[in-house]
C-alpha cells in the first residue's frame, strides 16, 4: 500500500503508536477486540512509522505499557455498548486519531457518529479507509480542539438537544489544565440530560516516573521522550472531582480491576505495586 498524504509529525505521529498497540493486539488469539484496519494504517505509514518506532524504543515502551491500550481500548468499547443502550444515539469522538470504531462496533440504526482530529490525521486515515463502510452515519470533521470546534460539530448536523456519548481518549495529556477545563465546559454546554461521557486522565507521573525516565535515556530520539515534550497536562485535581465541578458523575474502574477483569496482567507502567510507575484513570460519566 502506498504512503498516505503527508507523514503525521508531533502530536499526531503518536497516533501511529495506538495504532501499533492495536494491530498487535488483534493477532492474540485471547483479544480484547479485533481491529482488521491497524495494520493497514501502519503499512500505509511507512517513513512515518520508522519515525516514531525507532529501533529498540518501540519494544521498551510496548514492555512498559503491557496490555494497557488494549485493555483502555476494551474499556471504552464496552462504554459504547452501554450508552447506546441506555438510549444515546449521537457520539462525538474528540482528537479520534486511527480510531475504526465507526466501521468495527456494532451501532443501533439511527446512530450518528462524528470523528474530530486534526486536518493531516484525517487526510491520512481517510485515504488508508477508502472504500471502507462504517456501521452507522459518520461525519469527519477537520477541528483542532483548541480552537471553537462545537461551531463545525453543529455546522455537520450536531444536535445539542439529543443525549450524547462523547469519548475523550488520549486528549487530556496533550491540553494544559486550563484548555481542559474548556474543553470540558464546551462538552458540557452541549450535553442534554442522560449524555454519557469516558474519560482517559492520566497523572503528570506517567512521564516523571523512575521507569520512563530509564526508558528514555536509553533511546534519547524515542517514543517517551516524544510524549515527554508534547505533554501539557499539569492537574493534580482528582479527576472524580474535576468531572463533577463540571456537571458529571463519574465513575471510575481501577486499572487493577479492569486487568483482572480480562485475565491480563496490571500494564508495569501503571502497576501501583512496583516502585516508580504513573497512574492512569479511567472513568465514565452520566449527565
Amino acid at each position: 500500500m502506498t504512503e498516505g498524504p503527508g507523514l503525521l509529525a508531533g502530536v499526531s505521529s503518536t497516533a501511529l503508536v495506538v495504532g501499533m498497540a492495536r494491530a498487535t493486539e488483534s493477532r492474540r488469539a485471547d483479544r480484547l477486540f479485533e481491529d482488521r484496519l491497524a495494520g493497514r494504517f501502519l503499512d500505509a505509514a511507512g517513513r512515518a512509522r520508522r519515525a516514531v518506532w525507532n529501533e529498540g524504543t518501540g519494544e521498551q515502551f510496548m514492555a512498559a505499557m503491557g496490555d494497557y491500550f488494549a485493555l483502555r481500548t476494551r474499556y471504552f468499547d464496552d462504554y459504547f455498548g452501554r450508552a447506546c443502550a441506555a438510549g444515546c444515539r449521537q457520539v462525538v469522538l474528540l482528537a479520534a486519531g486511527l480510531d475504526t470504531r465507526a466501521l468495527r462496533l456494532e451501532w443501533p440504526t439511527g446512530t450518528h457518529l462524528f470523528e474530530l482530529d486534526r486536518p493531516d490525521v484525517l487526510a491520512f486515515k481517510e485515504h488508508v479507509l477508502r472504500g471502507e463502510v462504517p456501521r452507522c452515519r459518520r461525519e469527519v470533521i477537520a477541528a483542532d480542539l483548541c480552537e471553537d470546534w462545537p461551531v463545525l460539530l453543529a455546522a455537520h448536523g450536531f444536535r445539542a438537544d439529543e443525549p450524547t456519548a462523547w469519548l475523550v481518549e488520549g486528549v487530556l495529556v496533550y491540553l494544559t489544565a486550563d484548555e481542559a477545563d474548556t474543553l470540558m465546559g464546551r462538552i458540557s454546554a452541549r450535553s442534554a440530560p442522560g449524555s454519557r461521557l469516558a474519560v482517559e486522565h492520566v497523572t503528570r507521573a506517567m512521564v516523571a516516573s523512575d521507569r520512563a525516565k530509564e526508558a528514555a535515556a536509553a533511546s534519547p530520539e524515542g517514543v517517551v521522550n516524544l510524549l515527554s515534550s508534547l505533554w501539557k497536562n499539569e492537574m493534580t485535581r482528582p479527576p472524580g472531582d474535576w468531572l463533577a465541578a463540571h456537571g458529571w458523575s463519574a465513575t471510575e474502574e481501577p486499572l487493577t480491576e479492569l486487568a483482572g477483569r480480562h485475565d491480563r496482567r496490571v500494564p508495569p507502567a501503571f502497576d501501583p505495586a512496583l516502585p516508580g510507575t504513573g497512574r492512569v484513570s479511567l472513568l465514565t460519566a452520566v449527565r
